[in-house]
């Protein structure tokens, strides 16, 4: 099948999983338990009032004029008015600041974590029963067992409160919001030393014992014996040639996790108080705003649909066997 017809085929399947998605977004967030106006409305309102401010969010039509009336708004760029923030759209609650927050702080966690792991696993498989091979097992199964609040409340006191090289919390200081930009830029970076550490750390064990199992099952292939015959150097073949066998294990954990990149880690944005998504997702639950909540969901939906998409084109990039069918 030619790439565009792969395209096509996959881009109707994205549709159709989107489609399901904010049907079942649509229903799932309708049929949670509370009154999702109640922080909306002070308590000496009348019912009346109550009821017009029904009126005013749409909630007191029938269930599936809401939802036809939903997927209109949501072709239309619509997802709804905040019921905390007063009525603010929500897309003007999500696109913003806290997106791009989030974005960034989740990006350069799982890219850096991606490559330190994939040299930190390509050399523990290649070297397996090694003292290196042993401590990066180690340390990889008590990362991957250490609960990410814990990672960063560790960081916070010794890093924050014992040293004070980290802020304690926050994305800038306030002393810096009209200061120069490299100065705003400096100040940003410094508030994401502690949160980028608790995820990098977070990520490391998961994709460094994938690739180490995945060339520890690679040694013993018939092309590896072959390169090894040839007088290849270790660093070529294992640089080179085991690489990109290991980079599609990497680009479907990539994918696997790429939700993360619209939620976040919300109990490490919770923990640092990093103004993103996952902080923006925990105070919506607390406080019932479905529609935020709802905005939250689909466009991780989204996300997650177009990700494997592009992971897919990319395994038939890296690995000559996968074909586009």
């Amino acid at each position: 099948m030619g790439v565009a017809k792969y395209l096509v085929r996959k881009g109707i399947e994205a549709f159709i999983t989107i489609f399901i998605g904010l049907t079942v977004a649509f229903f799932l967030f309708r049929l949670l338990p509370g009154d999702p106006t109640a922080v909306y409305l002070d308590i000496r309102l009348t019912p009346e009032a109550k009821k017009e401010l029904m009126k005013t969010f749409g909630l007191d039509k029938p269930l599936y004029e809401q939802y036809i009336i939903f997927l209109i708004n949501f072709l239309h760029g619509n997802l709804g008015l905040s019921f905390v923030y007063h009525g603010t759209p929500v897309s003007q609650v999500i696109f913003g600041p806290r997106l791009f927050n989030t974005i960034i702080l989740m990006g350069s966690s799982m890219f850096i974590a991606a490559i330190i792991a994939t040299f930190m696993g390509l050399i523990a498989g290649w070297k397996r029963g090694s003292i290196f091979d042993r401590i990066s097992i180690t340390l990889s199964y008590m990362g991957a067992s250490a609960p990410v609040f814990w990672v960063g409340l560790l960081i916070l006191l010794f890093l924050g409160s014992y040293y004070g090289l980290i802020p304690i919390s926050g994305t800038i200081s306030t002393e810096v919001i009209h200061a120069s930009l490299p100065v705003r830029i400096a100040n940003y970076l410094w508030h994401m030393i502690g949160p980028l550490l608790t995820l990098i750390i977070y990520f490391i064990p998961t994709y460094m014992l994938y690739v180490r199992n995945d060339v520890v099952s690679l040694l013993g292939e018939d092309f590896i014996t072959t390169l090894i015959a040839k007088g290849l150097s270790e660093k070529l073949i294992v640089f080179k040639h085991l690489m990109r066998y290991v980079l599609i294990t990497v680009v479907t954990l990539l994918a696997v996790q790429s939700p993360l990149l619209v939620t976040g880690a919300i109990l490490t944005e919770t923990v640092f108080g990093w103004n993103g998504i996952g902080l923006l997702l925990y105070n919506s639950v607390l406080s019932s705003d479905y529609p935020v909540v709802q905005g939250i969901f689909i466009i991780t939906i989204i996300v997650v649909v177009l990700a494997n998409l592009l992971a897919d084109v990319v395994y038939a990039i890296l690995d000559p066997r996968v074909k586009l069918r």
